[in-house]
């Protein structure tokens, strides 16, 4: 991605800041921009839930964006480097995963390694001095130095600013009820996808596409509508013609 490139990619992302937007579309789009910005195998945003801790299971993966389709365990995103930076608010870089010089985080690195990830970058979200979580990017080249720094960091920023402000209509609500919004929206989105994917004999990339355009002929966000399909789903399963009526454009 060009630096004219990048520099329209925040102009876009600050401007949705402004505007009633679904958070975890808003989260994907992020991911979807890191990756293309720094040519990632893989970029993710992790958010860390104060509820828990590292021993069970404080950092949740909320969007993740690869490059191609594959089948590898990509568990490894929430953990290491990625989960320091993410509890610490803290920058973490790796510039080579195969430099053996280098022995931090051994057991993320066999993971990693193993996935065919040579570099990572991992930028912090904070908020009000407080850690939110990070956006954590592999690469299967190493790092280098022509992958700029600044970008990712921007786009750490803009995530913060928008768990901190939340859609217009949870602007009253503090960032941890923002946090919980996004973990369970991102339940509801994943459930619905999968509901559409058995339902209409489709693949998760086709089901969630799905969702998405029926979410907007609908009026409605993606989350809202997810919700919707869900709840439909579970209160009559053999029901089809119900299910079938949200999937349709209004009349």
């Amino acid at each position: 991605m060009t630096t004219a490139r990048m520099r329209l990619t925040i102009a876009e992302l600050t401007a949705t800041l402004t505007t009633d937007f679904d958070l975890p579309v808003l989260l994907e789009t992020i991911a979807a921009d890191a990756q293309r910005g720094y040519d990632a195998a893989a970029a993710v945003v992790v958010l860390l839930d104060p509820r828990h801790t590292a021993d069970d299971g404080d950092v949740h993966i909320v969007a993740q964006v690869l490059r191609e389709p594959n089948t590898f365990d990509w568990s490894f995103q929430r953990a290491g480097p990625g989960a320091d930076s993410a509890r610490l608010g803290a920058v973490t870089m790796i510039e080579d995963l195969t430099e053996h010089a280098d022995t931090r985080w051994a057991h993320y690195r066999t993971h990693a390694t193993a996935a065919g990830m040579r570099g990572m970058r991992a930028f912090p979200m904070t908020s009000l001095g407080k850690p939110l979580g990070a956006l954590v990017l592999h690469t299967d080249d190493p790092w280098g130095t022509m992958r700029p720094n600044d970008f990712g960091q921007t786009l750490a920023n803009l995530t913060a600013l928008a768990l901190s402000i939340g859609p217009i209509r949870d602007r009253s609500t503090d960032t941890a009820a923002t946090i919980d919004a996004v973990l369970a929206g991102c339940v509801q989105i994943a459930t619905a996808t999968g509901i559409l994917a058995a339902h209409l004999d489709l693949n998760f990339d086709q089901a969630r596409s799905y969702l998405i355009r029926s979410a907007r002929q609908h009026g409605t966000t993606i989350t809202t509508h997810a919700r919707v399909i869900v709840s439909t789903h579970d209160s009559a399963p053999e029901d089809s013609s119900r299910l079938n009526a949200l999937l349709h454009p209004p009349i």
